[in-house]
């Protein structure tokens, strides 16, 4: 989410307010009418009451309700992409149950509830005003950790249209992406319990502690990225159009 998107839904509903759009519409639409039949005072009256009543509702709200049409745009913004994340998490689910290994949908279904618990959690007690290092790190190894399921199940999508030993390589390289992406869930889990303990008794030590441990597991999280991807990049040992 970017500040440039809350200001534009900001400004949308501020100007799209009925409150500010309907009398200067029809302010205006008085005085063209007003203007059509050369001159009515009445119309006049209406198109000046209509324009400036317009304009006044739409400085009370800035003056007033800045603020609270701010969170809101935030707010609707953020449950948006929140929906489209977890459309696409549904999707990526449904895709895992393929490659008939119930350790990837496993994996991404416990995933999904420690993220969605230690968001709950954080916006209960406020956690993610007090420390968000720590919150954007747990995020960063969840967005990882979806994205070596992904690479396993395209590792056993490719498989499936290799024989021989190109097919034992690349299964063994989805084991290896498996076997490390089971490992940050599970430190994942501990350290997100661990980090709502220590946070609410305010335990500044181990919550540092906590701190460069994620880190650590970003870090391996991110080198199994980075390999994944320079195995994207390698020139493949096979010819691809063999298998279309």
């Amino acid at each position: 989410m970017s500040l440039d998107e809350v200001k534009q839904k900001v400004m949308l509903d501020l100007f799209a307010s009925p409150g500010t759009l309907l009398p200067i519409v029809t302010g205006i639409s008085s005085l063209l009418l007003s203007w059509a039949v050369g001159g009515d005072p009445t119309a006049n009256a209406i198109g000046i009451i209509g324009v400036f009543g317009g304009i006044g509702h739409f400085t009370s709200r800035v003056v007033l309700g800045l603020e609270s049409m701010t969170q809101k745009a935030y707010d609707a913004i953020r449950q948006r992409e929140e929906d489209q994340r977890n459309e696409a998490l549904d999707r990526l689910e449904q895709q895992l149950t393929a490659d008939r290994d119930q350790r990837t949908e496993n994996c991404l279904r416990n995933l999904r509830h420690v993220h969605a618990e230690f968001h709950r959690n954080c916006q209960a007690n406020r956690l993610n005003i007090k420390h968000p290092q720590l919150i954007s790190q747990v995020e960063e190894i969840f967005q990882a950790s979806v994205s070596q399921l992904q690479r396993s199940l395209e590792l056993y999508q490719l498989s499936e249209r290799l024989t021989g030993a190109t097919r034992a390589s690349c299964l063994a390289e989805r084991e290896q992406v498996i076997t490390e992406v089971l490992q940050t869930r599970d430190h994942l889990n501990t350290t997100v319990q661990q980090f709502q303990a220590f946070a609410l008794k305010r335990d500044d030590t181990d919550l540092s502690r906590l701190r460069n441990e994620l880190d650590e597991t970003l870090h391996v999280a991110q080198r199994t990225q980075q390999r994944m991807s320079e195995i994207g990049h390698r020139q493949p040992d096979y010819n691809p159009s063999e298998f279309q």
